[in-house]
C-alpha cells in the first residue's frame, strides 16, 4: 500500500466533546483545524514543534471565514489557552500550546492491557492539564489572581491599573509579549504587574513608545463643573444685554483674541 502524501495530525476522540466543537460557530472548528495542520511538526530554524508563522490573509484562503470571524476566534483560542501569537510583520507567529500533548501517539496508548475506564480517564485528565512550564501551580491557586495570557498572572485590580495608565490595547500588547518571552526561555516573573511597568519604562527610556489603539486615543468628554445658581444668573444676564445690543444695531466689542 502506497503512504499518504502531506504527513497526518491527531486528533483525539474527546474533541468531539470539546468545547470550540461543541458550542462554538461552525467555521471556528475549520480554523481550529488549519492552524493545527499549518503548525510545524518539528523544529527548524525559525520555528519550534507546534509553532509557525500565519497570516489572516491564508486562513480566510482556506476555510472561506471572513476577518471578524478569524479575530473572534483567535481571541478566544488565546482566551482558552489553546494558542498564543505574537506580530510579526505582515502577519503572526502562531504557537499551539498543547501541540506535544495531542500530536504524540504514544500519549494515546495505555500502559498495560489491563488499564480500567476509570484509569484511562485519569491520564486523558492527566495530559489535557499539562502545560508548557508544570511550575505555574502556585499562579494558579491563588485565586485572586487571573491568567490574562499563557503564564502572566495578575488581579484584576492591577489589570486595570495597566489599562488606566497605558490603554488597553498597549497593556495587552505587553501582557502578550510578556507571556511569549516566558514560554520560550523558561521564564517566570513574581509580579507581572510590576513587570509590564517595567517593560514599559524601559521602552521609553530607548524611544519606543507603544500608541494605543486609534479608537482609544480619541479624546473622551469630560464634563464642566455645574456652575452655581449666581453664575448662571450673570451669565444669563450677560446673554440678555448682548441680545438687546444686536436688535439695536449696536456694534459689538471686539473680545481679547479679537474675534
Amino acid at each position: 500500500m502506497s503512504k499518504i502524501d502531506g504527513g497526518a495530525t491527531l486528533w483525539a476522540r474527546q474533541t468531539l466533546e470539546s468545547d470550540i466543537f461543541y458550542n462554538k460557530p461552525h467555521v471556528w472548528f475549520k480554523i481550529w483545524f488549519y492552524l493545527i495542520n499549518e503548525a510545524n511538526h518539528k523544529d527548524n530554524k525559525q520555528f519550534n514543534r507546534g509553532s509557525c508563522f500565519m497570516k489572516y490573509e491564508w486562513i480566510m484562503e482556506k476555510t472561506k471565514a471572513n476577518k471578524n470571524e478569524i479575530d473572534h476566534c483567535i481571541r478566544w483560542l488565546k482566551s482558552a489557552t489553546m494558542i498564543a501569537t505574537r506580530k510579526a510583520t505582515r502577519g503572526f507567529a502562531l504557537k499551539i500550546l498543547n501541540y506535544n500533548t495531542f500530536q504524540t501517539l504514544e500519549n494515546y496508548k495505555s500502559d498495560t492491557k489491563s488499564d480500567t475506564k476509570s484509569e484511562m480517564k485519569a491520564k486523558q485528565k492527566r495530559n489535557e492539564s499539562d502545560t508548557i512550564n508544570k511550575n505555574d501551580n502556585n499562579d494558579k491557586n491563588d485565586k485572586k489572581k487571573r491568567e490574562y495570557a499563557p503564564l502572566v498572572f495578575m488581579t484584576e485590580e492591577e489589570h486595570q491599573k495597566l489599562v488606566n495608565k497605558l490603554s488597553e490595547s498597549v497593556t495587552d500588547d505587553y501582557i502578550e509579549d510578556i507571556s511569549l518571552y516566558c514560554q520560550s526561555h523558561g521564564k517566570r516573573y513574581k509580579n507581572y504587574y510590576a513587570t509590564v511597568l517595567a517593560w514599559h519604562r524601559k521602552d521609553e527610556k530607548e524611544g519606543k513608545v507603544r500608541k494605543p489603539a486609534d479608537e482609544e486615543r480619541k479624546p473622551k468628554y469630560i464634563p464642566t463643573a455645574k456652575l452655581t445658581p449666581e453664575q448662571m444668573e450673570v451669565n444669563k444676564r450677560k446673554v440678555t444685554e448682548m441680545l438687546n445690543k444686536l436688535k439695536a444695531g449696536v456694534d459689538m466689542p471686539e473680545t481679547a483674541e479679537g474675534g
